[in-house]
């Protein structure tokens, strides 16, 4: 299936949502929000016109690619809401998803669910794809290069005195 993506060099994540768009032919929009600390990390909700990740904009970006990732993930395998969806009421939605629109939310996090758990191996594949693309890491700076060192001797030092 990632193979089938048309996954965009350099990688951004709005860029595939809009090629998703295209491909599918129904809008997938993401929307960054505050959630609150004992709810997933993301969540899919699917309307009658539409598809919405939201996810954690307090998350760093790496953590929110990875987020997004993965409920791309559920909606691409097709995967519907399990019996418990409780986690995904204490989302805060906005006012114009009215609960007779919505027809599923995914926002699981037990990842002991064989769909949570593909969802989890499509981000992670994805996020591999993408780092293989990744440009030379940048040249550090000598100071910073110097204060490694010390660092790594110091820990050395101090790891030979506890034995």
């Amino acid at each position: 299936m990632i193979d089938g993506l048309d996954i965009p060099d350099p990688f951004d994540v709005q860029v595939l949502c809009d090629r998703l768009t295209t491909r599918r032919g129904r809008p997938l929009r993401l929307a960054g929000a505050a959630l609150p600390a004992d709810s997933p990390g993301g969540l899919l909700v699917s309307t009658e016109s539409a598809d919405y990740i939201f996810y954690d904009s307090r998350l760093s970006s790496l953590h929110q690619l990875h987020v997004i990732a993965h409920e791309i993930g559920h909606l691409l395998l097709g995967h519907r809401p399990g019996d418990d969806c409780a986690e995904s009421s204490r989302i805060p939605l906005p006012d114009d998803f009215s609960p007779t629109l919505i027809r599923h939310m995914l926002g699981r996090s037990h990842y002991d669910d064989p769909d949570e758990f593909a969802a989890e191996v499509f981000a992670t594949l994805i996020l591999r794809r993408v780092g293989n693309r990744s440009p030379e890491p940048p040249e550090v700076a000598p100071e910073v290069v110097a204060l490694v060192a010390r660092l790594e001797r110091s820990l050395r030092h101090h790891d030979e005195g506890l034995r």
